[in-house]
């Protein structure tokens, strides 16, 4: 089985330009921006006052990388899922959320006093964000 190096390259560099802007919609939004407002003098939650470094930094190691690697998973498993658009995608995007997001959430949850509220809408957008990537893996490669 030979991966097509080029295609999964690319097809990471989407997944990051678009999850960055879905991330920016999820995380944005008035609701959620309320919510986090509410906890951002809680110590448990990290300053994000310099916004610059801030987006650069979830832009390069928080979505960049991953999307490189996850890319490169999905094109190494992609022979034994079903092989149609939407299956793929579920089972990808079910994958990602068992390897990123839980288990960063219940290390989280029982490690740190971050605030659980926080931690639910994480899971959330996580999701969303594991099925967009899965998504565009699916589409491209």
């Amino acid at each position: 089985m030979a991966i097509d190096i080029l295609t999964t390259f690319i097809a990471a560099i989407v997944a990051t330009i678009i999850w960055f802007f879905i991330g920016a919609i999820v995380y944005m939004n008035p609701f959620v921006a309320k919510i986090y407002t509410h906890y951002e003098d809680d110590p448990t939650v990290k300053n994000r006052k310099n916004l610059k470094t801030f987006l650069i930094n979830t832009f390069v190691f928080s979505i960049f990388i991953q999307s490189i690697l996850f890319a490169f998973v999905y094109a190494y498993i992609q022979p034994i899922l079903p092989g149609t658009l939407y299956l793929n995608t579920l089972y990808f995007g079910i994958i990602l959320i068992l390897l990123k997001i839980l288990p960063r959430f219940f290390d989280m949850w029982v490690q740190s006093k971050y605030p659980t509220t926080l931690l639910f809408i994480e899971i959330i957008n996580g999701a969303i964000g594991s099925f967009v990537m899965a998504f565009i893996f699916v589409f491209i490669i």
